[in-house]
């Protein structure tokens, strides 16, 4: 955090940053109810899959992701549980967050259909299901 931290006050936003660091499993819930979006904005197709997502989902806030092409917009359709943008477009990220913030509307629909979706496919029944269907369509070929 330290380079974020100098990056906030050169740019002249410390006093509108919260560096909060690590925070306990057991409050995560309430900081995702506290928010209004969550964002991951990272930009490296490394990011697989981001189970931040879901978490955020299942407490029905709508997401804010970079289109890499991979589980991370699996997990979130644009337009569907969220938005996404160009990696390294901080315009649109900047973008896509002031239309949530401007758009109450959408921001309630798609936290909703987000937290339909989180509870639809990844709740550990739901994936013990579509592995399970996963076998049988396997063992249905031999």
């Amino acid at each position: 955090t330290g380079d974020l931290q100098r990056i906030a006050r050169e740019a002249g936003v410390m006093d509108r940053v919260v560096f909060v660091g690590r925070i306990p499993d057991q409050e995560l819930p309430a900081w995702y109810h506290a928010c209004d979006v969550f964002c991951l904005p990272s930009i490296e197709p490394a990011e697989a899959f981001g189970i931040v997502q879901v978490e955020a989902m299942a407490s029905g806030r709508p997401v804010v992701c970079c289109q890499l092409d991979n589980g991370v917009n699996w997990v979130n359709p644009d337009g569907e549980t969220g938005l996404a943008v160009p990696p390294a477009d901080p315009a649109a990220l900047a973008g896509a967050l002031a239309r949530l913030h401007r758009e109450p509307m959408l921001r309630e629909r798609l936290g909703d259909e987000g937290r339909r979706r989180a509870f639809r496919l990844f709740t550990a029944e739901a994936m013990a299901k579509a592995t399970l269907a996963v076998y049988r369509e396997v063992l249905s070929r031999l």
